[in-house]
């Protein structure tokens, strides 16, 4: 395309729309903004664009254009995962700085997304009280208390054993498919899951989960799960039926907590103090206690920092848990 035709082609969306020559201009700026960035900003900020983009696509929001209440719910979801506010922070300025090139303008002041930082804020600079880690022993309690062989009943099973023993974040868990992005692999030596937890993003993380010779074997429950729903393609893990008929519909990340704390009830445990996060925490923290080595809780976890990996470990009696007993 000549310089002439983009010029005139320019002029003609700017008579058409209004606002058009002020969205070109922000969108040709982009260029010089970007390369005032170093390469590791930028993927830190693509990372956390990729992140925003699956929750927007999940909460049916338009990733470009979303409005500030949108906004403002993705924020407060980071804070009560635990994220700090340097990383909501850069999270936000992401999405602005994406939004932007879209001709998306997004006004941090905005009362509605001021507010809810200004909360996260005063939140940060108390002690947060995060969920405790689901240990073996609740583990098993809760999976013995699911005795059904009934499609809701092989689900959940099957969902729990899958989220706990390959350390999965709750979106990861309903985002697995058998022909989409995210699926997986069964095998005589366990399941292979390959997690691709964005449509913006082409990065895949491999978890193995093995086998096991006892109730909490995860692939054994995926299996007794996939054979009696006769799911061939799309969601694995859907909506039932109150008739007990599996649905076309896959869940949310919102129905992970909810079957997590029906189940808890069931088998005679307090939920409040449990969230899905601790299906994650209580795969390390197990993992941390039977003496595992690092690196292999990392590949599971997928962490990139071992700081980040040791955060997650819940220490249950710090006094017998201390390393002045050991000197």
């Amino acid at each position: 395309m000549s310089d002439a035709f983009s010029s005139h082609a320019d002029t003609e969306l700017a008579d058409i729309n209004p606002n058009g020559a002020l969205d070109l201009a922000i969108q040709k700026a982009q260029h010089f903004t970007d390369a005032a960035r170093s390469d590791g900003t930028q993927r830190v900020y693509t990372e956390a664009f990729a992140k925003w983009t699956e929750w927007a696509h999940l909460h049916h929001v338009t990733a470009n254009a979303p409005p500030p209440e949108a906004i403002a719910a993705y924020l407060a979801a980071l804070a009560r995962e635990g994220k700090s506010l340097s990383s909501i922070n850069v999270a936000l300025s992401a999405i602005q700085r994406t939004c932007r090139a879209h001709g998306c303008i997004l006004d941090r002041k905005n009362p509605t997304i001021a507010d809810t930082l200004r909360g996260i804020a005063r939140r940060a600079a108390k002690a947060v009280d995060r969920a405790e880690a689901l240990d073996l022993p609740t583990l098993k309690r809760l999976v013995t208390a699911i005795d059904g062989n009934d499609l809701r009943s092989l689900r959940d099973k099957a969902l729990i054993l899958l989220g706990f023993f390959g350390a999965l974040r709750r979106s990861e868990i309903v985002s697995l498919e058998l022909d989409g992005r995210s699926t997986f692999t069964i095998t005589d030596r366990g399941v292979l899951l390959k997690l691709s937890a964005t449509k913006a993003s082409l990065k895949t993380e491999d978890v193995a989960i093995p086998r096991r010779n006892d109730e909490l074997c995860p692939v054994a429950a995926l299996e007794s799960y996939l054979a009696i729903s006769g799911i061939t393609s799309g969601p694995v893990f859907r909506a039932v039926s109150k008739s007990g008929q599996i649905l076309d519909r896959g869940l949310d990340a919102t129905s992970v907590r909810h079957i997590l704390a029906q189940r808890l009830l069931s088998a005679g445990v307090e939920p409040s103090k449990f969230s899905p996060h601790s299906l994650r925490a209580g795969f390390i923290t197990a993992a941390e206690r039977a003496k595992v080595p690092e690196h292999l809780i990392q590949r599971t976890s997928r962490h990139k920092s071992v700081d980040v990996l040791r955060s997650y470990i819940r220490v249950a009696d710090a006094f017998e848990e201390n390393a002045a007993k050991f000197i």
